[in-house]
Parts: C-alpha cells; structure tokens; sequence
C-alpha cells in the first residue's frame, strides 16, 4: 500500500472514530454509566446549589453528554446535590409550584453552592 494511501486510511479510521464518540449514547450504555456514577464509595453529603450562567443547563440520564434526558433547568434555579462523577453532579429539582421533583446528571460548572438544602 502508497504512503498516501495508508495516510488516507488513518484519516479516514480517525474521523469514524470521532463520529462514534459524538453520537448520542443508547439507552443500555447510560443506564450502565448512571449506575457506576451512582456507586460513589463513602458517604457524600448533599448540599444546595443554584444554576448559574446563561440559557438552559440540560439535565441527562446519566453523566455523559450522549445521554440528554430532554429536561433542563434554568439559571437561578436551586437544587439539591446528591453524587459527583468526574465534572459532573446528580441532582434534584423540586418544582417551586408544583412540588414535583426531578432527578437527572448536569456539569457541575454549571452550579454554583449556596450551602442551604431548602429553597429559600
């Protein structure tokens, strides 16, 4: 095989690779990662937090971009933080009006700790 052609064939391995890393994860893969996020030895305690930034903070399934639960939460919104994984965090929402709650993964960088567990 040509030089340029075996160049041609990494390229082309490289960019495949890269479309399997940006393509939503299946449902048995988050599931899988959710639960191994999940397993955070020790005790953690939970502590309050509010979204901070600009526009939606997506919540996931599980801590991985792939897995998008189609929820969001918007800045200013409080929540409880329940695990760390990596850079991101499981937390729950609960509904000011309503008083539903929502669990979901969202990117710690997106919160920032008021150290209250209420919401007032």
């Amino acid at each position: 095989m040509s030089r340029a052609i075996s160049w041609c064939v990494l390229y082309l391995a490289a960019l495949a690779a890269q479309a399997v890393a940006a393509a939503p994860a299946d449902g048995k893969r988050c599931e899988a990662l959710h639960a191994v996020a999940n397993a955070s030895p020790g005790f953690v305690p939970r502590y309050g937090a509010v979204v901070v930034g600009t526009g939606r903070a997506r919540l996931y399934t599980a801590p991985d971009a792939g897995c998008d639960s189609g929820k969001f939460l918007i800045p200013k919104d409080r929540v409880t933080v329940h695990t760390p994984y990596k850079e991101w965090v499981q937390v729950m929402f609960i509904h000011p009006k309503t008083g539903e709650d929502t669990m979901g993964w969202m990117l710690d960088s997106r919160l920032k700790t008021t150290g209250t567990m209420g919401p007032r």
